[in-house]
């Protein structure tokens, strides 16, 4: 099963979970905070400082711009070059090393 982990911000203390996570999702940080530095030396997938939605991580629920609300286990993707969320599940492909890397 592939996981999002959604967080307002991530800790020390979520390394198991970012470690078992295919992709990471914040609300409050940037390109240098804890969970952008750990995912990108994790090769993960990661949105940082999307304050656009609100994380409850009590009720385990992700309030979307537009009013939806995620539940727990309810598929979301995440475009870490773009920043989009999306609701539900969308076809991805694998990165790829270019001729020029």
């Amino acid at each position: 099963m592939k996981i999002i982990l959604t967080r307002e911000e991530t800790s020390p203390e979520d390394i198991s979970g970012m470690n078992a996570a295919t992709g990471i999702l914040t609300s409050c940080g940037g390109q240098t905070s804890h969970a952008a530095v750990v995912a990108r030396q994790m090769g993960k997938t990661c949105v940082c400082g999307c304050s656009t939605i609100l994380i409850d991580e009590i009720k385990g629920t992700v309030k979307l711009p537009n009013g939806d609300e995620l539940k727990e286990l309810d598929w979301i993707s995440i475009d870490g070059t773009t920043g989009n969320i999306y609701k539900g599940k969308v076809d991805t492909q694998e990165a790829e090393i270019t001729p020029e890397l």
